[in-house]
């Protein structure tokens, strides 16, 4: 009866600490975030209303782009092209590849929440600039996925400014025309956060410095993030944007400038406390000194 006393005692002892041992080490979670976001501005054309504009110098051009795990990564700069900044488990994505790198087991656009098949945490950005500043302008990419496995969080960024001085022979409105190709898609799970944009923007300044125009469409201009979950948005499309009135005679310089940027995280797996430690500790104590004294002999 006594040795019955004893193991059960024993095993009640044994199911305690395993119970609390359970309860204070966190259990596996599907921390999973991701985000995408991609502008290609191609079909540039810029048309005067009356007379005529000239340049006054070559078009300049600057690109970049980074890559962050965890606080740490590489960025590239280049007056064109800047090599793809990339850091990851998978084998780098393709240089200048503005599609969605991650995959999926459907094709975009993805509905809301759905998480790519990917295993490893990787983060990227791209970008590329046409030095002519007419025609395919420039196109941006970043794209960022974090699957937990000791990483919080994960960037992805590029971005590029073309610009040149003109001229006008009169005094005109400038019409802009381009065309424009965007994707932009976040989801989560678990204690995921992600976030994605784009952006383009037009700005012309006086010969002293100061804006005299600047714009900045929804068309061309977008953020996501999740939670929520939402859908993947494609857009394509073209646009036309007229400037306000530019004196002829006086020089201008006209800017254009594009961005991508993604950013994702998931909560720290929290550590077990104190007083759970103490606990644990505790009943393993118990459940040994239960042991020694069943294999102690009887007086």
């Amino acid at each position: 009866m006594k040795r019955n006393s004893v193991l059960s005692r024993a095993r009640a002892a044994a199911f305690a600490a395993a119970f609390l041992t359970a309860f204070c080490v966190a259990p596996a979670r599907a921390d999973v975030a991701y985000a995408f976001a991609s502008q290609t501005i191609s079909g540039l054309s810029i048309t005067p209303a009356t007379g005529t504009f000239s340049a006054a110098t070559p078009v300049v051009t600057i690109t970049s782009d980074a890559a962050t795990i965890n606080g740490s990564g590489n960025s590239n700069s280049d007056p064109v092209d800047a090599p793809q900044a990339y850091l990851g488990a998978n084998p780098p994505a393709p240089q200048n590849d503005f599609a969605q790198y991650a995959t999926f087991g459907g094709v975009p656009p993805q509905s809301a929440g759905t998480l790519p098949s990917s295993v490893g945490t990787f983060s990227r950005g791209d970008v590329l600039v046409v030095p002519s500043g007419v025609g395919n302008l420039g196109a941006t990419v970043a794209e960022s996925y974090l699957n937990g496995g000791g990483s919080n969080s994960d960037t992805g960024a590029s971005s590029y400014t073309a610009s040149f001085s003109f001229t006008p022979t009169l005094t005109t409105t400038l019409a802009i025309v381009y065309n424009y190709a965007n994707d932009i898609y976040v989801a989560t799970s678990g204690s995921g956060n992600a976030s994605a944009t784009y952006k383009f923007a037009i700005t012309i300044k006086n010969a002293a410095g100061a804006v005299v125009f600047n714009s900045t469409t929804d068309q061309t201009n977008l953020n996501l993030v999740a939670p929520p979950q939402g859908g993947e948005i494609i857009q394509v499309g073209s646009q036309t944007v007229t400037t306000s009135s530019l004196t002829g005679g006086q020089q201008y310089t006209l800017i254009f400038s594009g961005n991508a940027n993604t950013a994702v995280s998931v909560a720290a797996v929290p550590e077990p406390g104190p007083m759970a430690l103490a606990a644990v500790g505790g009943v393993v104590a118990t459940v040994i000194g239960v042991v020694r004294r069943r294999r102690r002999p009887a007086p």
